[in-house]
């Protein structure tokens, strides 16, 4: 069992979302604050990252789903709504669009060490 500490863990979509809601945060007082939320530009450079952007997925598309929240970030919950109004809009299966994010890997740069469980 000590075996399996030792092997890296791969990300998973949920994890993969910390890493990016807390990626190129402007610094605020709180030092240490934790994201647990997604902004847009967050959301655009996963898409980017991930080769989705700016084809077949444009910046416009993906801020005129975000701004129907009415909120500066979006939950896990809210993420995953996104996702399937995406898929829906360009024609990509749901679940191989997860999957692609998911591929994508943590941020290009990314120096945060994330504890994947």
């Amino acid at each position: 069992m000590a075996d399996d500490d030792d092997k890296p863990k791969k990300h998973t979509l949920d994890t993969l979302f910390h890493v990016y809601c807390n990626h190129k945060v402007i610094p605020t007082e709180l030092e240490n604050e934790e994201f647990n939320s997604i902004l847009l530009s967050q959301l655009d450079a996963w898409l980017e990252q991930a080769k989705l952007m700016p084809n077949p997925i444009t910046r416009t598309q993906t801020g005129l789903i975000y701004m129907r929240y009415k909120k500066w970030r979006l939950e896990y919950e809210d993420f995953l709504e996104v996702l399937q109004v995406l898929s829906t809009e360009s024609e990509i299966n749901y679940d191989e669009f997860k999957e692609t994010l998911v591929n994508a890997g943590p941020p290009t740069g990314a120096t945060d060490i994330v504890v994947v469980k």
